[in-house]
């Protein structure tokens, strides 16, 4: 490969497994507003997509600079996945009873993303991470106690934690 050529990485299938499972938290989103249509649920739905699509890019990012070419790597994208996964499933009722446990994985899938981004090979990246480390916690403990709270106080730390 000659200097002036651009090297572009494959996305494994690992990667695309993850991308269905973000589709299905969008369509968890989208059931939301068919389910119950009204401006209320409209502003639920931005809340949380707008916390979901920031580790959403987390991964996205993640993918490109740490590899998942080990075994522990890829149990922990797996385990990442996971995450996203009972995210999704808590997102009819996260404004009505499960926000709980919605922020709870949303917790988890942070952890994860910092666990594996540790993995660096680049301090650089390394060091970026840390940087945003402490914003992405302060997110996810914003949504795990206003799912645990619930009602106006939820609104108000989900909001907040969007514009963390």
């Amino acid at each position: 490969m000659d200097e002036g050529t651009l090297q572009i990485d494959e996305v494994t299938p690992l990667e695309l497994f993850f991308d269905l499972v973000f589709v299905f938290t969008i369509t968890q989103l989208t059931a939301v507003l068919y389910h119950r249509p009204s401006w209320r649920s409209l502003g639920e739905v931005a809340i949380m997509l707008c916390v979901i699509w920031w580790m959403y890019g987390g991964y996205a990012w993640l993918t490109n600079a740490v590899p998942s070419h080990t075994p522990s790597r890829r149990f922990l994208l797996l385990a990442g996945m996971g995450g996203f996964f009972v995210l999704a499933l808590a997102v009819p009722g996260a404004f009505h009873g499960s926000g709980l446990a919605f922020g709870l994985a949303y917790l988890f899938v942070v952890t994860v993303h910092l666990v594996l981004f540790m993995q660096a090979a680049s301090a650089g990246v390394v060091r970026a991470i840390l940087q945003l480390a402490p914003f992405n916690v302060l997110c996810a403990l914003l949504v795990v106690i206003g799912g645990a709270a619930g009602g106006s106080v939820q609104w108000v730390l989900w909001a907040s934690a969007c514009l963390v």
